[in-house]
């Protein structure tokens, strides 16, 4: 080698050495703690990944999986399995992802910092103010609890099975939705401590739950898939706290549901579609009084041709016990 070229090899390898000792050092927040954001007063989430806003969005989540919460703001297509564990069907919806309460003040997190390591991947970091979101939690705690001794008054005049049912399942959703924003509160607490409800609320929601259990409903099917119409039904209401009973036993509410189906011409060999009906009938069990009919149809799709008409009528089962639900709820059902 020419001596001009060592000249300039020894050149490149001392700028080199210069660019290293002057690059960025690996800051103190990828440990995890930072002085100029302790954890006393932030939440902290770190992020990596091969590109800045990757790795911005990675620092959010870490922030955001602390409450349980996925953020997105992209609409998505989801798809719900229904089957007997040997074939499924597929229903699909799209719908516009709502931020709960929780995701709101997420809205918070801001990234306020970024590193580039020597591989050439980013690291970000973000932070959640704890107080200024704490006094955002608690605000909301209290309009819950002016809301929630607004109904208890509500609930102490109420007379009558279904109008003791309608607010006592009001009372029931707000203190479900309290236990939520209290936990939020206490993981955002840095002592991890919530706000403690009013000291008649776990009498009022005693007794809203008694309410509740004090009216029956039971469900008659016939036509097509009897047994698997009534138990999709029969969950459906059981999920809003709703209790069904055998068929043939005294009850406040009796659902009759008549069912059909039929598959619909294939289109492919992927999935094989049908169509259905479910005729819905609601009387009061005392006299027999229809006060409200419905009918619930349409289409759903099953892997299996077999299981069309069965997925169809899964699918309007559903629907039908969630129709019921606002009923039941609404001024509709009258006490005698």
């Amino acid at each position: 080698m020419s001596a001009s070229r060592r000249a300039s090899s020894l050149l490149c390898g001392l700028l080199l050495s210069a660019s290293a000792a002057y690059a960025d050092p690996k800051p103190d927040w990828m440990s995890g703690d930072s002085p100029a954001y302790p954890k006393s007063a932030y939440m902290i989430g770190l992020g990596e990944s091969s590109s800045q806003d990757k790795a911005a969005d990675k620092a959010r989540t870490e922030i955001a999986k602390a409450f349980g919460v996925v953020l997105t703001a992209k609409t998505q297509v989801s798809a719900s399995e229904i089957g007997d564990g040997k074939s499924s069907s597929v229903s699909q919806s799209v719908s516009d992802d709502v931020r709960t309460s929780t995701a709101k003040f997420l809205d918070g997190v801001e990234v306020v910092q970024y590193w580039r390591d020597d591989e050439g991947y980013y690291h970000a970091l973000a932070v959640l103010n704890r107080q200024h979101n704490l006094k955002v939690l608690a605000d909301k705690l209290a309009e819950l609890d002016k809301d929630f001794a607004d109904n208890a008054a509500d609930f102490s005049k109420a007379e009558g099975k279904f109008a003791r049912l309608r607010v006592a399942l009001k009372l029931l959703r707000a203190a479900k939705s309290r236990r939520r924003l209290n936990e939020n509160y206490r993981i955002l607490n840095p002592e991890g401590k919530g706000v403690l409800p009013p000291d008649s609320a776990r009498e009022t929601l005693s007794q809203a739950a008694k309410a509740v259990k004090a009216v029956t409903v039971a469900i008659e099917a016939t036509g097509q898939e009897p047994k698997r119409v009534a138990s999709r039904i029969v969950d459906g209401l059981a999920a809003y706290g709703l209790r069904a009973v055998e068929p043939g036993k005294t009850s406040d509410v009796l659902l009759q549901v008549d069912s059909a189906g039929a598959r619909l011409p294939a289109e492919n060999l992927t999935w094989f579609w049908a169509r259905g009906t479910l005729n819905v009938k609601m009387s009061y069990g005392s006299t027999g009084e229809v006060f409200k009919s419905f009918t619930e149809s349409g289409q759903e799709a099953a892997r299996e041709p077999g299981n069309s008409v069965a997925a169809a009528l899964s699918a309007l089962a559903d629907r039908a016990a969630d129709n019921a639900y606002k009923i039941l709820t609404s001024p509709t059902a009258l006490d005698d």
